[in-house]
C-alpha cells in the first residue's frame, strides 16, 4: 500500500527554498507547524519549543536531499532540502520505518 503525499503550499515551499538559501553554507534544522491543522509555517529549531511540529526540516547545502540516521524522526516526517542543484528546488519527505528510511511524495499546492 503506498501511502498519500504530503502535501504542502506553493507559499511554504518557497519559505523553505528561502530559508535553506539565506543559511547556506550553513544547514537549516527546524521545525514545520500546524495552524489550524495545516502545515503552516518553518521556525527554526530553537524558537520552536511548544509549538505543535508537523516535520522536522533539514537542509543539505551540498549534498542530495537524503537524511542521516540523527535526522530521520521516529515521531514524524522529515523534510530535507537540499541546494546542491541548478535552479530547481530538491525537497523530499521521509518518515522511519522498521527504522530505515522510507520516502514520500511531496506535493505541493497552490
Amino acid at each position: 500500500m503506498t501511502a498519500s503525499p504530503l502535501v504542502i503550499t506553493r507559499r511554504l515551499a518557497i519559505q523553505l527554498l528561502h530559508e535553506a538559501q539565506v543559511a547556506a553554507p550553513k544547514a537549516i534544522d527546524g521545525v514545520v507547524t500546524l495552524v489550524d491543522g495545516e502545515p503552516s509555517r518553518y521556525l527554526p529549531a530553537e524558537r520552536a519549543a511548544g509549538q505543535t511540529a508537523w516535520a522536522r526540516v533539514f537542509s543539505n547545502p551540498t549534498a542530495p536531499a537524503i537524511p542521516t540516521a540523527q535526522e530521520l524522526s521516529a515521531e514524524m516526517q522529515t523534510l530535507m532540502i537540499s541546494l546542491d542543484t541548478k535552479g530547481v528546488l530538491e525537497l523530499r519527505a521521509w518518515v522511519q520505518q522498521n527504522g530505515a528510511p522510507l520516502e514520500r511524495a511531496v506535493s505541493i499546492k497552490d
